[in-house]
């Protein structure tokens, strides 16, 4: 008696359990298979496989296959399924495409008044690019040196701009972390500075990204900061808080072509007060700011990323 129960609730709970399981064993293998190849082949392959289960499937609910046949069917629709275990137990590896890197934006830098826009420098690991702007009625260039000072071994000598006239360098083996030494060849003692390379997203003081308004101060003649970073196409505050006793202003007046430095002079901070400057969503680089009314003591790099 308890056997003859045994066997009428083990078949009827059993079969859909197996089937359901089996089920799901097919359904995980064979989206392995999916997973590790592109999408169009992807795309090629559940379709194949959907008309040979059917097709398979059709034949055999004919009645018209018996014995070996019947087994070579389902053997031919196993092959995907086997297929599949062998990628889950990464028996082989399906070649990825490789990712494809955006180049890092380039560094705007500019020489007026027989000086570099700013003594500071941020660049990206590897290789980088320097947008150079010669304002001046001299020529400039720029010369990196892998080091501290101008005895370090030549990292990179930019040929010399006329008046005017502009460049862009490339330069590469450019370490993470590391700070470089750079001159304008023709004035080396006057036109001097430092370059940090630096992951991106970070500054050369180790800053972030700015996700909202950027209180900048000011005093003694100087900003607070002269470096700051703000996320690409994002539109952006920065306000000016004067704490000197002579007037200041925010201006950013370079950057990576097309940058145009806009007509109207920003306005002033007199002594004492706060302006809000806002800064509309720009591409990724190095962008020149200072104070109009103090461009050689007061001046910075805002970097855009």
């Amino acid at each position: 008696m308890a056997e003859d129960i045994r066997e009428r609730t083990t078949l009827p709970l059993g079969v859909p359990l197996g089937i359901f399981a089996a089920v799901l064993v097919v359904v995980f293998l064979f989206s392995r298979i999916l997973l590790n190849v592109p999408k169009q082949v992807a795309v090629v392959v559940a379709l194949m496989t959907a008309l040979n289960i059917l097709v398979t499937c059709g034949i055999i609910a004919m009645r018209k296959v018996h014995g070996a046949t019947v087994f070579a069917l389902l053997l031919v629709i196993s092959v995907p399924i086997l297929i599949g275990g062998a990628a889950a137990a990464k028996v082989f590896a399906v070649k990825q495409p490789a990712k494809v890197v955006p180049p890092a934006p380039p560094a705007a830098r500019s020489a007026q008044n027989t000086a570099f826009s700013t003594a500071s420098l941020t660049l990206p690991p590897g290789e980088a690019t320097i947008d150079f702007k010669n304002q001046d009625t001299v020529p400039h260039n720029v010369h990196l040196f892998d080091g501290p000072d101008a005895n370090s071994p030549s990292l990179f000598a930019g040929q010399i701009v006329p008046p005017g006239g502009s460049a862009q360098y490339k330069v590469t083996g450019l370490a993470a972390g590391k700070t470089y030494f750079f001159r304008c060849d023709v004035h080396p003692t006057q036109m001097t500075g430092k370059a940090t390379v630096a992951a991106p997203g970070t500054s050369a003081a180790g800053g972030s990204i700015s996700t909202g308004p950027i209180i900048l101060g000011a005093a003694n003649t100087a900003f607070a900061k002269s470096q700051l970073d703000i996320a690409a196409n994002t539109p952006t505050k920065v306000i000016l808080k004067n704490g000197d006793s002579v007037p200041h202003n925010f201006d950013i007046v370079s950057g990576p072509a097309p940058y145009k430095k806009p007509d109207p002079q920003p306005t002033i901070a007199q002594a004492g007060a706060s302006v809000t400057y806002d800064i509309p969503g720009l591409p990724a680089g190095q962008y020149d700011f200072q104070c109009d009314i103090h461009p050689n003591s007061m001046k910075g790099t805002l970097t855009v990323h």
